[in-house]
C-alpha cells in the first residue's frame, strides 16, 4: 500500500521528469526554424507536457495539504521525512530494475521523439536515485 509520503514522493520524481523533459522539448522547438516541420511536432509535444505537469503540480498540492496535515497533527503515521530524504527507501533492485526497463526504453524509441526524451530523462533520474540508495547504503 503506497503511503501519502510515497505518493508525494511518485508524484513529485514525475514532475521533476516532466519539466526535465518540457525544457529539453522547448529548447530544441527554439533552434528549429519556421519552416520546418518538426516545429509543430515540438509545439504539440511542449503543449502536451505543459499539461501533463500542470496536473502533476495539482495532484502534488492535495497530497503535500494531506501529508502536511499529517505531520502537523502528529499521527501514527504521520511522514517526518522531506521527499529527498524518501527517495532512497525504495529497495535498490527496484530502483535499479526501473532504471533498466527506462534504457530499454530510450533505446527502443524513434531518436528525439518525444517518447525517448520521457525515457531519458527517466533513466536519468532513477541513475540519480540508485547512485543516492548505494551511497546511503554504504554509510
Amino acid at each position: 500500500m503506497e503511503t501519502s509520503s510515497d505518493a508525494l514522493r511518485n508524484v513529485s520524481d514525475a514532475l521533476m521528469r516532466d519539466l526535465e523533459a518540457l525544457l529539453v522539448a522547448e529548447q530544441e522547438k527554439r533552434d528549429v526554424s519556421p519552416d520546418d516541420p518538426r516545429l509543430l511536432t515540438l509545439a504539440a509535444e511542449v503543449d502536451e507536457l505543459a499539461r501533463r505537469v500542470l496536473g502533476l503540480s495539482d495532484r502534488q498540492q492535495d497530497i503535500a495539504e494531506d501529508v502536511h496535515e499529517q505531520a502537523k497533527n502528529g499521527g501514527p503515521n504521520a511522514p517526518t521525512e522531506s521527499i529527498e530524504e524518501t527517495s532512497t527507501a525504495r529497495p535498490m533492485g527496484v530502483i535499479l530494475a526501473e532504471w533498466r526497463a527506462a534504457e530499454r526504453e530510450m533505446g527502443s524509441a524513434p531518436a528525439g521523439s518525444a517518447e525517448a526524451r520521457a525515457a531519458r530523462a527517466k533513466a536519468d533520474q532513477l541513475r540519480e536515485e540508485y547512485r543516492r540508495a548505494y551511497e546511503a547504503r554504504r554509510k
